[in-house]
């Protein structure tokens, strides 16, 4: 099928006016069930018909949706078919499906590409071949399903997954079902989810061009063990990257990774030098490990687009000296300029504002990094605001207190007096939770209306990435760092380079635009 034919039928995909769930069923512990809560729950308020032959849902509804005993039965066309039936009832299935003239499905089930005996292949390439002939394309095999909020009133949620995404505008295509659950749960504002498990009809290059073409989307995450078409994938790639970041996990890097990913979804590994290679070339961020890559998608979406200053200029405020002269040690190594203030001309006038203004005593440091010497106000506020409006700084790096009052939670008192003490401490640990999130939230929000070329990134303590505690800031998209310091410096890093590559695009694209117009 010509790629052209199969984008037009993915937006039926994307956005049907009606999906079918061939084996549904009311027990919430099976396949059937989870995919029928997940669509009723993610709010899909068009139509949905349960297909299930079983004596026992003859004129029965499931969770309210009329059950039929054959797609064939359904009373109207249907757009899209969901099929989580066991792996020998599939291929019958999706020729049912072709029957009806259905054009789109989404395979949950597995047990085929991967699957490396002759029964199970002959059934694959049958599986393949009923589809082609009719012109139906599919997600799948051995996929936890799709997501969409092409419609935002009505976002469609096909999926077995164990997440509940938002209408956003995040694109996420995962050969790995777990892999893109944790990276849309986190992200939580999504506008397509794809989980491409063996990817044989419709392979993640095709993804990534019908994605291409929605203007509302501002971040592509990528998770792969191998690719169907690199060719494919370079020249889209090339196309997208100056308009829309693509963070990449690679899967398979190791002779160990590589035979897992053949027999989890029959993905060829290849080489990380030659990926790596190529995401240099096309101007795709690549992630690392799982931990980088959820934290480079999250960091993408709210830090994008970085100052183009170059190194960039990086001021630091802590609540204490010795993180302080960590981040320092960690910005250096990755490539950004500490800011000097005894020998950068606007120093003094920094040093001076800080000292009438900042809250500090006569001994702070008077430099970069800002020591506050354990003062309340964890997050310097006052002393950003300082440095922004007065220093030549591109970013400010500050503490966050939230994540540090829930330390207290992990005291295990001694004795009576101390366990007095804990509940004590606890209860006003709260209160200062609550006051040093809305002060935080507010710095952000006022220097990013004064200040809009400047960012500010916090760095806790503590994990922010599973944390009900930074919900409130992922919502307002402000960017905290958990655990590892070095992390940031690492994500900012790499961050940066993919800015320095989209301005090199535009300054290629301007130059040529002129000499076009001088001929």
């Amino acid at each position: 099928m010509k790629i052209d034919e199969k984008l037009e039928i993915m937006k039926t995909m994307f956005n049907p006016k009606n999906v079918a769930v061939i084996g549904a069923t009311d027990n919430l512990m099976k396949i059937g069930g989870s995919v029928m809560t997940n669509l009723l729950g993610c709010g899909f308020k068009k139509k949905i018909f349960a297909v299930n032959p079983n004596p026992k849902y003859e004129n029965k509804s499931i969770l309210g949706v009329q059950v039929y005993p054959s797609i064939d039965k359904v009373p109207e066309p249907i757009d899209l078919v969901g099929i989580v039936v066991p792996p020998h009832a599939v291929v019958d299935s999706i020729k049912q499906a072709t029957e009806c003239d259905i054009r789109a499905a989404t395979i949950i089930t597995a047990g085929f590409g991967e699957v490396k005996t002759k029964e199970r292949q002959d059934d694959n390439k049958r599986l393949i071949k009923i589809a082609d002939k009719a012109g139906l394309i599919f997600v799948g095999p051995n996929s936890l399903g799709i997501y969409s909020s092409k419609d935002e009133q009505s976002p469609l949620h096909l999926s077995m997954g164990f997440m509940m995404p938002h209408p956003g505008s995040v694109a996420v295509v995962s050969q790995s079902g777990t892999i893109g659950a944790l990276v849309s749960n986190l992200l939580r504002k999504i506008k397509y989810f794809v989980s491409s498990g063996n990817e044989a009809s419709l392979i993640l290059e095709d993804y990534l061009e019908f994605f291409a073409q929605d203007d509302k989307i501002e971040l592509i995450a990528l998770f792969a063990e191998g690719l169907r078409a690199a060719a494919r994938f370079k020249q889209l790639c090339s196309e997208i990257t100056p308009k829309i970041p693509i963070v990449f996990l690679k899967g398979g890097t190791t002779k160990a990774g590589a035979r897992a990913a053949n027999s989890h979804t029959a993905s060829i590994g290849g080489s990380l030098d030659i990926y790596k290679s190529a995401f240099k070339q096309t101007g795709v961020i690549y992630a690392g490990n799982v931990t980088e890559f959820m934290y480079l998608s999250k960091a993408a979406l709210f830090l994008l687009p970085l100052p183009d200053h170059d190194p960039l200029r990086v001021g630091i405020v802590t609540g204490g000296g010795g993180f302080g002269v960590l981040l320092a040690d960690l910005c250096e190594k990755h490539g950004f300029e500490v800011v000097d203030l005894q020998k950068h001309p606007d120093g003094p006038k920094v040093i001076e504002e800080i000292s009438k203004h900042g809250g500090l005593p006569f001994y702070w440091s008077k430099n970069n990094p800002i020591d506050m010497v354990a003062t309340r106000d964890a997050s310097g506020r006052k002393i950003v605001e300082i440095m922004l409006e007065y220093g030549p700084f591109d970013l400010i790096f500050t503490q966050s207190s939230v994540g540090f009052f829930r330390i207290v939670e992990l005291f295990k008192p001694p004795t009576e007096f101390s366990k007095k003490m804990v509940n004590m401490t606890k209860s006003v640990a709260q209160e200062r939770i609550q006051k040093s999130m809305k002060r935080e939230l507010a710095l952000i929000q006022d220097t990013c209306l004064k200040y809009p070329d400047k960012k500010i990134i916090f760095i806790s303590p503590t994990s922010t990435l599973v944390n009900p505690l930074y919900q409130k800031y992922d919502e307002n998209r402000v960017m905290v760092f958990g655990e590892n310091p070095e992390l940031g410096c690492i994500v900012l890093k790499k961050l940066h380079e993919y800015q320095k590559y989209v301005n090199k695009m535009k300054d290629s694209k301007q130059n040529y635009l002129s000499i076009s117009q001088k001929i």
